[in-house]
């Protein structure tokens, strides 16, 4: 009898393995990263900046750029699309994130560890999570720039 439940119980087993495995590949997240080029443009707050011009949306599977992307990204065509960013604070100049939320309360502008990256006017390559809706939106993770003027 103990035999018949031990060979009964290794096959649910097993046939729950097969089904799990069996199970269509996972979906695509979401909020894919993306990778996008396009003109920065500071909004009429320190943490609410745009990315107007913005030409095709890449997904992408890291989330920092890579110098073989930056390169890429150079020459790729400007377009019509605009994204609001959010996250920004790690991107800006010292003095703007020192503006963003309780910044200025705890760090000082030497202590503001940001990358000066987007800056007003400037062409720019961005990745981030990719956020539908009315505005889009991209919460950053990387910000490099490609040109000092932007069309």
């Amino acid at each position: 009898m103990r035999m018949t439940f031990a060979i009964f119980g290794s096959l649910i087993v097993w046939a729950t393995a097969s089904a799990v495995q069996a199970q269509a590949p996972a979906a695509q997240p979401t909020s894919p990263i993306v990778l996008v080029v396009g003109c920065a443009e500071r909004g009429a707050t320190p943490h609410v900046w745009r990315l107007s011009n913005v030409g095709e949306r890449v997904v992408t599977p890291q989330p920092s750029i890579s110098e073989e992307e930056q390169a890429a990204a150079s020459g790729r065509p400007m377009g019509g699309e605009m994204y609001e960013l959010v996250g920004v604070a790690d991107f800006v100049a010292p003095d703007l994130s020192l503006q963003i939320g309780d910044r200025g309360d705890i760090l000082t502008n030497e202590r503001a560890n940001t990358t000066g990256a987007l800056v007003q006017g400037h062409k720019v390559a961005v990745k981030g999570l990719y956020i539908s809706g009315t505005p889009a939106r991209i919460n950053v993770t990387s910000v490099v720039q490609l040109a000092p003027t932007c069309p």
